[in-house]
Order: structure tokens, then C-alpha cells, then sequence
């Protein structure tokens, strides 16, 4: 009984509040929990191979007789993979779904590992791990989308930060493996296969649970599939159970928003380079030092296998592992930005630090050196490692979020494979100190970068951190329910001139007028109700508030020439009124082609030279008007009967103030069109 109970009240709660309300306030559940670690257990595998392919690389020097080159190549190819993965299984994700290839991309990290054990030279390898870095290039786009449309608004940057620190366990057991393989005495040539192989063993854990996730609520709700976004709120629910959402069909404002995704990124280039070159930036930086950490410790003075795997095995636990969960514990407190700008800056001092003073330190105290160095670790963990990855999903609107997330892991990739292939060169080249300050004031681009172009998205929505609330603003409500209210102000005008060529029908129609006005003000109402609803900001509200102010002012305008036919007892129109109402006819038109006009704002480059071409129109149009009453009011001055004067001086004024209310919509739209359109 309680049980039923417990679910009829949820249904009643996603009916009053939506998917999108229901799912911000939720409360944190195993739920949660459960599709992060789904969605974590690739990043584990992406640590592990992070971790041992500089210690495989140790060991195919000889085997392979490789060359500086060569290790480049080796150890880059699955970055270069992961340059292909984000990008295409991002449009995958946000074309087909985002679980429809969540599947496919664990099973492209489990043949590619094993592949990899099994590679009998150089070229094999590198193919396997070029695969191998397609599957994780292309889990960064749906496992941070899956988990961010999951996600409630207070817990959603531990989620996704949680999702991307499983590194923290994958490096660990890199760690473990690796020295516990070295340890039993075993030939190197059978040890590099088996650490290849066992990075296929996680993901093998979580393919089925992928084949069964459901769809997100966020994307199903986009689909305009209110059942299956019900059925996912029940996941994270406080009792896991299935939740039937009972709102009422066509009510989805959400469903299907119109983006024209090229324009969509020109409009928002701060945002795609952003997050992109800050993802380049830190990957160039992080993975070329990670990856070559054993390598780079053989000219600190460590030699062998045991040495430098012991040296960067340190430096990993002590320093990278503590700081992804120290930004899961602060992510959602601290926020994003001051923790990127931050670690990009620490990052930056710890590799000039180095670079000015590095061979001091050494012949100082090698502890020294190995604790910041150590530090630059940390700082990328707690700060740029993380963040990059969480930011594009919450910056990109849903029908846009998983390739938002693809554009940027790309370039984090690109960032990370450049690094990759061409950091034993370049040691070789400038040698270590050199190359390190040279990261260094990468970082501090970053740091720049972070500060002047990225916003805060901490405890917001998704609707808001993305603007996805602003886009349904522009595209619906000041579309949709705009087009009816002025839809009303159209037939409004349409009766006023049909009173005015049969005077008979004044009362009649005044009747009606009185009606349209009445609904009028229901339009606003609702549009009114439907941006509360959508949590508008403060500024959206005012824009909106004003524009359905203006419209209301222009039917109030109307009514009022309607009412003054009847008060006045107007027997028939003259010549004035009849021009006046054609050019005051002319210039709503405008008003109304602007409205159409708007609902393409963030999707049709040219909407903005169309609103200004028919504000210019309507201003004609409402200069005519104005030329036209003081010629009425002139010709009326003439009349010999005083009450005549009287109410034709009313009716031509009220008349006039049509076409001024309809200046002061236009008015109203250039200011929105103005503010949203390179939002």
C-alpha cells in the first residue's frame, strides 16, 4: 500500500513539475551511482592504458628495436584514435540516441585490447591502439552526456567528475599490475602482452548493463517521448522504481527545438573555443608528461624497468590520484572556472619552476623536484583534467550536447596525440627542462582562456547553463504563443475595418472585439505562466514581460477604437478613418512578419537584417499615420458641430495610437532580437 502510494505521488509530481524540474530537484540515489559507474568503468580502462603503455614502451625498445620516433608513434596512435572517436560518436549520440552506440564503443575497447596483447610487431600495434583510442574517444561524448541528462542540479558535477575520476582507480591498477607482473619473474615479452590484454577485462564487466540502460529522460524528452523519459526518471528515483509522467500530450515545449546546428556554433564560438582550446591545452600538457613519465625519468637518473616505473608509479599515487577526488569533493562547492583557472595556473608555475631551477633542484634534493613536479599532477587532476571534461555538456543545449562534448574532447585529443608523438623529439631536441616551461606557458593560456570566455555553471540547470530555457524562449513561447496572441490582434484589426465599410454591425462587433481582447489577455497570461515555468532568468522575464506588454497595448487600442464606434454612435466612416485603419493594417502586418521572423533567431543568419528591414517598414507605415490625423484633425477643425469635432478627434487619435503601440512591439523585438541573437 505504501508502495502505490509512494508511486502515484511521484507521478503527480512529474505532471505538475516536468522531467526537466522533477529530475534538477531529485535527490541523490544508488541510482544515480550506478550509471556512473556504468559510464566510469571505460575511463578506468582509458588510466590503466595511460599508465602501462610508457612501461610496454620501456619493454619494446629492445623487442622492436624502436626508435625516439617510434615510441612516439606507438604511444600516440590511440591518442590520434581518440581524435576520430568523440567527434563521430558524438553526431551518433545526438542523432540515434545516446545509448544506441553506448554498447558499441566497450566492445570496440575490449577487441582493441586484445588485439593489442597480441600485435606481432610495431605496424599491428599501432593499428590496434589506433582502434583502441576510437572506443575511448568515443565514450567521452556519451558517457559525460549520459550521466550530466541523469544527473539533478546539486550532485550533477560530482556525477560527471565521479564518472571521469574512475582514472584515479584505473591508475592504481596500472600500478598494481604492472609491479605485480614484474615481480613474478616473468619475460618481458610475455609481461607487455599481458598488461595489453587485462585493460579489455573492465569493460567486459559493464557491456551488458550498457545494452540495457535506458535512454536519458533529457533525450527521450527532446524525442517528445514523455513515457521513456518517465520510465528513466525512475532509475535515479528515490525508490528505483518506473514513474509514469502524467502531463498532458503536446505540453513538451522541449520536444524537438529547432537548432540549425552550424549556426547554433558560429553564435557561440566563445563557448565551442573555449572548451576546446582549454581541453587542447591541458591534454597537450598532461598527456605527453603521463604517458612519458617513465621514459622522461631515465634521464633523471633511473634506469631499467623497476626504476622508472617505481618513479612515475609515486608520483601517480601520491599526486594525480588524490587530485581527481579532491575535485569531486569540491566541484559542486568551489565551482568550475576558479577551479580550472586555478590548476591551469599551478600547473603553469610548477613547469616553469622546473624549467628555471630543475637542475638545482636535483642536485639538491631530488624529493624536491619529484614534490612539484608532483604537484603539476595534482593541479591537472583537481583542476583542467576534470573540468574539461565536465563543462561541454553543460554548455551544449540537448539536441546538441553529445557533439558540443565530441568538438572539444577532439581537440583535448588532437592536443593529447601531437604531444604524445612529438615529446621524445623534442626532449631529444631542447631537452626536458626546456620543453617543460614551454607547457608552462601553454597552461598559462589556459588559465587566461578560462577566465575571460568560460562561464560558471555550478548549481544550475541544464536548461540554463546551456541556454537551452533562452532558445525555447525565442523559438516557442515567442513563437508559438506570441503567433496566437497576435493571431487575435490581426482578426482585431480585421473587424475594426469591417465595422468601418457597414456601420450597422458597431455593436455586434464590439461584442467580439471584447471577446478577442478577453482572450488576448489569456495569451499573456499563459505566456506569462510558461516563463515562470521554465525558470526563466530575471532578464528573460523582463524581455518577455515587455514584448507581451506591447501586444496587449495593441489590442487594448483596438478595442478602444471599437468602443468609441458604439459609445460615439459613429454612423459611418469617413474618408480619413478608412485610410488610417489601411495604413495602421499595414503597419500590424509588420509587427506580425517580425514575430514569424524571431522564431529563427538562433537558426537563420539573416533574421536580423529581415527585423530591421520590417521595423523600418512599420515605422513608415506609422509616419503615415500620423501625417494622416493631423490632416483628419485639420478637416475636422472645419466641422460646424462641436460634439462631431468631439468624437471624430477621439476615433482619429485612438486610431493613431494603433499603429504607435505597434512601433513599441517592434521596439520590443529589435531589443530581444539584439540580446539573444549572439548569445
Amino acid at each position: 500500500m505504501f508502495f502505490k502510494c509512494w508511486l502515484k505521488f511521484i507521478n503527480c509530481l512529474v505532471g505538475l513539475m516536468g522531467v526537466r524540474e522533477y529530475l534538477d530537484n531529485s535527490k541523490l540515489s544508488r541510482g544515480h551511482w550506478r550509471i556512473t559507474l556504468i559510464s566510469g568503468m571505460s575511463f578506468f580502462t582509458d588510466a590503466y592504458d595511460l599508465f602501462v603503455i610508457g612501461i610496454v614502451l620501456l619493454m619494446l625498445r629492445p623487442i622492436f628495436n624502436l626508435t625516439p620516433a617510434g615510441i612516439g608513434i606507438a604511444a600516440s596512435a590511440a591518442l590520434f584514435g581518440a581524435v576520430v572517436g568523440p567527434l563521430f560518436f558524438g553526431f551518433v549520440g545526438d542523432k540515434l540516441g545516446r545509448k544506441s552506440a553506448y554498447w558499441i564503443t566497450v566492445s570496440i575497447l575490449i577487441i582493441a585490447a586484445l588485439g593489442s596483447a597480441t600485435s606481432a610487431n610495431l605496424i599491428q600495434l599501432i593499428i590496434w591502439r589506433f582502434v583502441l583510442g576510437i572506443g575511448i574517444g568515443g565514450d567521452y561524448p556519451l558517457s559525460a552526456t549520459i550521466v550530466a541528462e541523469y544527473a539533478n542540479k546539486r550532485d550533477r558535477g560530482k556525477l560527471i567528475s565521479s564518472t571521469f575520476a574512475m582514472q584515479g582507480f584505473g591508475l592504481i591498477a596500472g600500478i598494481a599490475i604492472a609491479f605485480l607482473l614484474l615481480y613474478t619473474g616473468l619475460p618481458t615479452s610475455t609481461i607487455w602482452r599481458l598488461l595489453l590484454a587485462i585493460g579489455a577485462v573492465p569493460t567486459m564487466t559493464i557491456l551488458y548493463a550498457r545494452t540495457k540502460l535506458l535512454e536519458t529522460p533529457l533525450y527521450s524528452e527532446y524525442l517528445g517521448n514523455e513515457s521513456k523519459a518517465s520510465d528513466a526518471l525512475g532509475i535515479v528515483s528515490a525508490k528505483g522504481r518506473t514513474i509514469k509522467a502524467e502531463t498532458a500530450e503536446g505540453t513538451n515545449i522541449f520536444s524537438k527545438s529547432r537548432i540549425n546546428s552550424m549556426e547554433f556554433l558560429r553564435k557561440r564560438w566563445r563557448i565551442v573555443f573555449a572548451t576546446a582550446a582549454s581541453w587542447f591545452i591541458l591534454d597537450a600538457s598532461y598527456y605527453g608528461t603521463a604517458i612519458f613519465t617513465p621514459y622522461l625519468t631515465t634521464f633523471l637518473g633511473f634506469s631499467g624497468i623497476f626504476g622508472p616505473t617505481e618513479a612515475s608509479a609515486l608520483i601517480l599515487l601520491l599526486a594525480a590520484v588524490p587530485g581527481y577526488w579532491v575535485a569531486v569533493a569540491l566541484i559542486d562547492r568551489q565551482g568550475r572556472k576558479s577551479m580550472q583557472a586555478v590548476g591551469f595556473f599551478m600547473i603553469a608555475m610548477s613547469f616553469i619552476v622546473i624549467a628555471l631551477f630543475g637542475k638545482a633542484m636535483l642536485a639538491y634534493s631530488v624529493l624536491l623536484f619529484f614534490f612539484i613536479y608532483g604537484l603539476s599532477f595534482f593541479f591537472s587532476n583537481y583542476g583542467p583534467n576534470t573540468t574539461t571534461y565536465v563543462y561541454p555538456v553543460e554548455l551544449y543545449p540537448t539536441q546538441l550536447r553529445a557533439r558540443g562534448h565530441g568538438i572539444a574532447a577532439m581537440s583535448g585529443k588532437f592536443g593529447a596525440a601531437i604531444s604524445t608523438l612529438f615529446f621524445p623529439l623534442l626532449i631529444a631536441a631542447i631537452g626536458q627542462f626546456s620543453l617543460l616551461g614551454a607547457l608552462g606557458v601553454l597552461a598559462l593560456l589556459g588559465c587566461v582562456i578560462t577566465i575571460a570566455l568560460l562561464p560558471e555553471t555550478n548549481q544550475k540547470s541544464l536548461s540554463e547553463t546551456s541556454a537551452e530555457t533562452e532558445f525555447v524562449i525565442i523559438t516557442e513561447v515567442m513563437g508559438s504563443e506570441f503567433s496566437r496572441l497576435m493571431g487575435n490582434i490581426v482578426k482585431g484589426a480585421d473587424l475594426i475595418a469591417e465595422t468601418e465599410k457597414d456601420m450597422s454591425k458597431r455593436k455586434a462587433n464590439f461584442k467580439r472585439m471584447r471577446e478577442l481582447e478577453h482572450e488576448a489577455d489569456l495569451n499573456v497570461k499563459f505566456i506569462m505562466e510558461n516563463i515562470i515555468n521554465l525558470k526563466a532568468n530575471g532578464t528573460a522575464y523582463m524581455d518577455v514581460s515587455h514584448l507581451a506588454s506591447s501586444l496587449d497595448d495593441i489590442m487594448d487600442a483596438e478595442e478602444a477604437v471599437a468602443a468609441r464606434f458604439v459609445i460615439f454612435d459613429i454612423e459611418k466612416a469617413d474618408g480619413s478613418m478608412l485610410e488610417m485603419m489601411n495604413e495602421t493594417r499595414l503597419c500590424i502586418d509588420s509587427v506580425y512578419k517580425s514575430l514569424v521572423a524571431l522564431r529563427d533567431l538562433q537558426t537563420d543568419s539573416s533574421v536580423m537584417q529581415r527585423l530591421s528591414s520590417l521595423h523600418e517598414e512599420g515605422a513608415k507605415y506609422e509616419n503615415r499615420v500620423d501625417n494622416m490625423l493631423r490632416e483628419a484633425l485639420a478637416s475636422a477643425m472645419k466641422m460646424s458641430n462641436a460634439k462631431t469635432i468631439i468624437k471624430y478627434k477621439e476615433v482619429y487619435e485612438r486610431m493613431e495610437m494603433i499603429s504607435d503601440r505597434c512601433i513599441d512591439a517592434l521596439d520590443a523585438i529589435g531589443d530581444v532580437a539584439l540580446r539573444y541573437a549572439y548569445r
